[in-house]
């Protein structure tokens, strides 16, 4: 797995200070977990709102402290933002031991199209939006792919067990839990689609039973 580099600096204002920091484009960190003591910091703000959207949950990032060599691996955990504006406000990143196995969430990506969308008119079903796995830090994958391209009728499903997954990586997840299927076009939805057709055949009607003058 890639690591982002990301440089800051260690931090003395606390509490409504920080809004000092924020007006210069500087944003308020804090860093914490492991056996280190959670350590204030701060970095630039432009640049921490690129690290979060590469970076996401699940991509190591190393922070490297002014004056500090030690390393500092860490994830991001939560990220605040202004109400209004969306403006980043402040930043919480978990220290981590990369030989430590860890518990997380990663999406799932849907790829393909399902053949019974196309010529059966089908509704695909997402019922599963991530899945709980457990691995070392630098096996965490950014995502896994669903491949729903096999799914060629309303019966076939994909599961959890069904998945592609790296053998170093433990699923969490209930192996029985519905990922995706092809669901039948709605009732109603078939009912408003054939109308306009059943009501062009009674015009049709109409028009031969009408006498002629």
């Amino acid at each position: 797995m890639e690591t982002m580099q990301v440089k800051v600096s260690r931090r003395d204002l606390v509490g409504k200070k920080v809004n000092t920091l924020r007006r210069h484009g500087i944003i308020p960190i804090h860093l914490y977990g492991g056996d280190n003591q959670p350590v204030n910091l701060q970095g630039d703000a432009k640049f921490l709102q690129k690290v979060i959207v590469q970076a996401g949950k699940n991509i190591l990032v190393s922070l490297e402290i002014e004056g500090n060599k030690d390393q500092n691996i860490a994830f991001i955990r939560e990220v605040q933002r202004h109400p209004v504006t969306g403006n980043l406000l402040h930043v919480d990143f978990l220290r981590i031991d990369v030989a430590e196995k860890i518990e997380t969430d990663v999406r799932l990506v849907i790829v393909g199209e399902p053949p019974a969308v196309r010529s059966l008119h089908g509704f695909l079903f997402q019922g599963l939006h991530s899945l709980r796995i457990e691995c070392l830090p630098t096996e965490i994958p950014e995502s896994i792919e669903v491949n729903v391209s096999g799914l060629d009728d309303f019966e076939k499903s994909i599961r959890v067990r069904d998945l592609s997954v790296n053998p170093r990586v433990a699923v969490l997840t209930d192996p029985e839990e519905l990922v995706a299927k092809v669901n039948p076009p709605r009732l109603a939805e078939v009912e408003a689609a054939a109308a306009p057709k059943e009501e062009e055949e009674a015009a049709t009607e109409e028009v031969k039973e009408k006498p002629e003058d």
